[in-house]
């Protein structure tokens, strides 16, 4: 409501309706008060002594309240940015009710980027991720950690952080270290630290092994098997799908073949010369 017009305001009535403006991100400043609230305003000023004393009862820093204008779109993108890389909960709510609620208030100013949505685009971040893994519990989250393991994600934190995957930020503030997340969810993250850096020439030598003992291996069987190699078979750079790399393989095995059949010695080639 933008004013209680004709109401028995009390200390607790104004106490709440302060509390509620801050929640929704309105300024609380006495310029904007009396603009847009007069009555809460004139409320706060008869029975607090003062707008300054009624906004400290609500359990705010008037001085912070004030500090909105200081705050350049710069300033706000690099304070967005660093708490993010901190792992702090970026939803909107979680910031109102930290101590960054005076950058929230600029930011969503109509001069800066209007809406905390916007702030955090042009940070860089992706909003529909931060309110979609926020409203996770934390089964939710484990869930999510076993499912990206099982498409064969890179789930190393360096990996994580790279990717501005919110994911680990919120892990992070549930779990109290990403490992403990992905140890909770039921995964070796020592092994996930090792994770081997694909290339052609190893992704063909771990398939070796496993169309020999099944050389009618389809792409399903072998996610199952191996959902990480399964990954990395189907990435651009190596091969874009498992019958490529199938044919790769077999191409392979078939100069490897001619070149044991041959009875002259020669150098041992390399496996880097065979794929050419």
């Amino acid at each position: 409501m933008a004013n209680r017009k004709n109401k028995n305001w009390s200390k607790e009535i104004i106490i709440q309706e302060i509390q509620r403006l801050h929640l929704e991100g309105v300024p609380l400043y006495s310029h904007h008060m009396r603009k847009t609230y007069q009555e809460l305003l004139a409320a706060g000023m008869r029975h607090f002594g003062g707008w300054k004393e009624a906004v400290l009862e609500a359990g705010f820093s008037y001085e912070e309240v004030r500090r909105y204008h200081q705050w350049s779109n710069e300033k706000i993108i690099e304070t967005i940015q660093s708490l993010y890389r901190a792992g702090v909960d970026l939803s909107f709510r979680a910031v109102m009710l930290s101590k960054e609620a005076p950058m929230v208030y600029a930011a969503i100013r109509t001069q800066h980027f209007g809406s905390w949505r916007n702030a955090l685009e042009s940070a860089g971040l992706p909003a529909e991720e931060i309110y979609r893994y926020r409203s996770w519990d934390d089964q939710e989250i484990l869930n999510e950690i076993r499912s990206l393991h099982s498409k064969g994600e890179d789930l190393s934190s360096k990996r994580m952080d790279d990717s501005s995957n919110t994911l680990i930020a919120t892990a992070r503030r549930r779990f109290g270290t990403w490992e403990k997340a992905v140890s909770d969810a039921g995964l070796d993250y020592s092994t996930i630290r090792r994770r081997q850096r694909w290339s052609r020439e190893l992704i063909l030598e771990q398939m070796r092994p496993l169309l020999a003992a099944n050389p009618k291996m389809n792409g399903s069987e072998m996610k199952m098997a191996n959902p990480a190699l399964f990954a990395a078979i189907c990435k651009h750079r190596f091969f874009g799908g498992w019958s490529k790399a199938v044919s790769a393989l077999r191409r392979l095995n078939s100069k490897r073949s001619q070149r044991e059949s041959n009875l002259t010695v020669s150098p041992s080639v390399p496996l880097e010369a065979e794929l050419v």
